[in-house]
């Protein structure tokens, strides 16, 4: 008995070590993006000051028939998903066809 409830303490502690992991990655990606928003913002500001000083960009044939940068981005992470959704269900059809997959863990 005691030693279920030690195993049972371990997989406690490991999945919170788990949560606790994964919300460490998920923080330091977050404060990447921002500091790459400021970055990328200040740039942006910096352009916006020279842009009217310079001469007039050519335009280009068939610039307007492209698709916008939003439009590219939306169809990308469209295809992310069903391919991580597609992945998952792999996954879960994979273990499911190993031996023992149905017996309770100890």
């Amino acid at each position: 008995m005691v030693a279920e409830k030690d195993k049972n303490s371990d997989k406690s502690s490991a999945s919170a070590d788990e949560s606790r992991i994964q919300d460490q990655v998920i923080d330091a990606i977050k404060k990447s993006q921002e500091a790459t928003l400021k970055v990328i913002s200040a740039w942006s500001e910096s352009v916006a000051k020279v842009a009217p000083k310079l001469p007039d960009m050519p335009k280009l044939p068939l610039v307007d028939k492209l698709p916008k940068p939003e439009e590219i981005s939306d169809k990308f992470f469209q295809f992310a998903q069903e391919l991580l959704k597609t992945e998952h269900e792999f996954v879960q059809k994979l273990l499911d066809a190993l031996p023992g997959h149905d017996k309770p863990s100890e």
